[in-house]
This record gives structure tokens, C-alpha cells and sequence, in this order.
């Protein structure tokens, strides 16, 4: 069976590479880019099975990047998770715009949690369930 893909578009080098050694160690096959504005066409050459999306960029934002992600017909369907160290700023952000969820930087636990949920990877011995609806359960995922 193939590995999941999982695209990173993050342009903070520390927290990219620890998400990135997270996710290897996680069995992901990991991809990164940094520039936002050529990151929608790395997505539709990837085909990636989920898009970690940091939502604060100095070039072009995470909302507006999502924007155009959505737009391209073969990207839309990629499920995209917002990523942030703000936890009020990327819960809101992710329910206003729809994305699949959110997770904050800095807990790799979480996230290897919420790309599971997301890529529907089994994780400690259990099948899992649908992805939860963003934030309503109090989750940061």
C-alpha cells in the first residue's frame, strides 16, 4: 500500500522541519514548500492526500492561498488543514473558510492525531472515525 502524501506549506524553517521529521517517523511521505504563491501549482503536480497549511505567511496568506487551492479543479478536493501557533486566530480562520480542521504548531502529538484523522491512517491499534467538525469539540485539530 502506498504511503500518504502530505504536503507542507510553511515558510518558518524550524517548525517545518519538525513537522516534517514528525510526519517521516509517522510513515508519511512528506513534502514541503515555502512560497505561497507557486505552492498551488506544487500541490496539483503532488496530488498530495492532505495540505498542512500555514495560515500566516509573508507572502500571500493561508486564507487566500486555501482561496485558490479551492479554485483549481484539480486541487479542490484536497483535504487542507490550517496550521498556526494562534490557536483563537486558527480555529476561526479554519471554520470561516472550511477547511477540513486545524492543528497548532508545536505539539507533535497532535499532529500526528489530526493528519491521521484526516488521511484515515490507523493509529494505536484502533480504526478511526470521521473527521470531527472544527472545533466543536474543543479539539485543537
Amino acid at each position: 500500500m502506498p504511503r500518504k502524501r502530505i504536503l507542507i506549506i510553511d515558510n518558518e524553517s524550524i517548525e517545518l522541519a519538525s513537522a516534517r521529521q514528525t510526519l517521516k517517523e509517522a510513515g508519511y511521505e512528506v513534502f514541503s514548500h515555502s512560497k505561497g504563491f507557486s505552492a498551488a501549482e506544487i500541490a496539483r503536480q503532488l496530488e498530495p492526500d492532505l495540505i498542512l497549511l500555514d495560515i500566516r505567511r509573508p507572502d500571500m496568506t493561508g486564507e487566500k492561498l486555501f482561496a485558490v487551492l479551492r479554485a483549481n479543479d484539480s486541487t479542490r478536493n484536497i483535504p487542507v488543514v490550517f496550521w498556526s501557533e494562534n490557536h483563537e486566530e486558527v480555529r476561526a480562520s479554519a471554520k470561516r473558510f472550511g477547511a477540513r480542521g486545524y492543528v497548532i504548531k508545536g505539539s507533535a502529538a497532535l499532529l500526528r492525531h489530526c493528519v491521521a484523522e484526516v488521511v484515515g491512517k490507523e493509529t494505536a491499534g484502533r480504526g478511526l472515525e470521521t473527521y470531527p467538525p472544527t472545533g466543536e469539540d474543543g479539539a485543537t485539530y
